[in-house]
């Protein structure tokens, strides 16, 4: 109400309407909108898509549950001697699901979030909130299957279900407990390089602990029924408090810390939807090396046919770590002898391919660019036969180590084990080589029927590109299988071998103009 002067009375007059301030968006409320926007331009999740879904669980569960199931629960638990070694394999496991969660973040978003999200004005708390969310479930997860796995092997049978539970209750606690951990290594990069220094040297150490398992025994231990609850209420405690701790600190965690493994598990996810792991050697490389401060060295001129093997040494002598961590991992063929026949003989295979596939990231830059070759003279084959200098001499020493720390620990005939890895070496060169050319994926094959179904055969191709090279290794993987006791003739035979493997491919597995892809 209001005086209006030139009549003298009261005049009721219309106020404007005050103007509200807009509400600030929430991470909630703008998921809620894509979620709706999606759902009008297509439906999310129909009928035949969850038939296929559900059908191919129950596929799995029935072709793989059983075996699974007996693997995870043998019908008798570990022996008294054994019991230790049990210990330090669940401890492995443990910082072996740190390392994966370093790796992978843990704290990650979608692309759409990291661009649109991200930047805009919204509460740091709830667009993160959802990434914690899974890196404690993905910890708990893992944390509780490897407490089934030690309570397998270390309860006293019968387990009651309250000891299970209590099993499980401490597995889900520390993984939870681990992941917590590996958040706020994400946020402090200090923290963060202590870790990363950490867990693999404690992982070294604990598979030297097996290793000496096999030279002195342990002392027996007791099974238990279940933990004790004291230890179990005090973990979940610690997980609450830090729990707390974590979602109060999102709030300030930097956009850096959340951009690369956001990146990098969206990398993982795109090769795995559209069945294309090449992707994933080339994503591994440039992050290896956009982590390093690098100075140029210039190359000795003189050798100018030999540029290739110098590249490859001095990529060598940059990537000394990995060499120290590949070294260390020479007794692991040994250490699995506990487990089944089949076992050492592909930790051999496997850890020699890797050694040797080191420096073999160059193979794929001189398909990508044959120019260069073109500059220095060099033909494909040459180029390829120069490449192989450095894999064959990290794969012969890696396996020759291994093997005779094999023959020495495992239960294993005498004989000269050593010179059986050393001739071993150039053939896993060789299956490193035909791994590092193996290019895409070839999904223009026609498909393949079968009862269960019809599929493509270009993965499955993919996945096989190189075991054909094993043939050549047939002496020393049937020494390991039988086992056979191996003499010099058996050793000159997988010699033999190796060097046909090494010629073979040279003359019928390169082009001589350019590098294969």
């Amino acid at each position: 109400m209001v005086t209006d002067a030139r009549r003298g009375h009261m005049t009721r007059v219309a106020e404007a309407p005050t103007r509200r301030e807009p509400v600030p968006p929430t991470a909630r409320r703008l998921r809620r909108w894509v979620r709706r926007r999606r759902a009008e331009r297509a439906p999310s999740l129909s009928l035949e898509s969850a038939y296929l879904l559900v059908l191919t669980v129950a596929m799995a569960v029935g072709l793989f549950g059983p075996g699974v199931g007996s693997a995870m629960w043998p019908a008798a638990g570990a022996a008294p001697p054994d019991r230790p070694v049990v210990l330090v394999l669940l401890g492995a496991g443990a910082v072996g699901l740190m390392l994966l969660l370093r790796q992978t973040g843990p704290l990650v978003l979608g692309r759409g979030e990291l661009t649109w999200l991200l930047p805009a004005p919204v509460p740091r708390r709830g667009l993160l909130l959802p990434a914690l969310v899974r890196a404690l479930a993905v910890g708990a997860v893992i944390g509780a299957l490897l407490a089934l796995a030690g309570a397998a092997r270390l309860a006293v049978r019968p387990v009651s279900g309250s000891a299970l539970a209590g099993w499980l209750a401490l597995g889900a606690a520390v993984g939870a407990l681990l992941a917590l951990l590996a958040t706020a290594a994400q946020r402090r990069p200090g923290y963060a390089r202590v870790l990363d220094a950490t867990l693999p040297a404690l992982l070294v150490a604990l598979g030297a602990t097996v290793l000496l398992t096999r030279v002195r025994p342990m002392p027996t231990l007791p099974g238990v029924d279940a933990p004790p609850l004291p230890l179990t209420l005090g973990v979940l405690l610690l997980v609450a408090g830090l729990t707390a701790l974590a979602v109060r600190d999102l709030a300030r965690l930097p956009d850096v810390r959340l951009h690369e493994p956001s990146l990098t598990v969206g990398t993982y996810l795109d090769a795995a939807y559209a069945v294309e792991p090449s992707f994933l050697a080339d994503l591994r490389e440039r992050r290896y090396w956009r982590r390093r401060t690098l100075r140029s060295r210039p190359l000795r001129p003189r050798f100018g046919r030999l540029v290739p093997l110098q590249q490859d040494l001095l990529v060598l002598r940059r990537r000394g770590w990995r060499l120290g961590w590949l070294a260390l991992a020479t007794p692991l063929p040994a250490l699995l002898t506990a487990g089944a026949g089949w076992l050492p003989a592909t930790a051999l295979v496997l850890g020699a391919v890797t050694t040797a596939g080191v420096t073999l990231d160059a193979l794929r830059r001189d398909a990508a660019h044959p120019a260069l070759l073109r500059l220095l003279g060099l033909t494909g084959r040459r180029a390829v036969a120069i490449r192989l200098v450095v894999p064959t001499a990290l794969a012969t020493a890696w396996s020759g180590l291994a093997v005779a720390v094999l023959g020495l620990l495992g239960d294993l005939p005498p004989g000269p084990w050593w010179a059986l890895g050393l001739a071993f070496g150039p053939t896993a060169a060789m299956m490193a080589v035909r791994r590092a050319q193996a290019g895409r994926i070839d999904h223009s094959l026609p498909l393949v029927v079968t009862p269960m179904g019809a599929f493509s055969p270009g993965p499955v191709l993919w996945l096989l590109n190189g075991t054909d090279v094993l043939l050549f290794a047939t002496p020393t993987l049937v020494a390991l299988l039988g086992p056979v006791r191996p003499g010099w003739g058996w050793v000159a035979v997988q010699a033999v071998c190796a060097v046909l493997a090494v010629l073979a491919y040279l003359r019928f597995g390169t082009d001589g103009r350019r590098p294969r892809v």
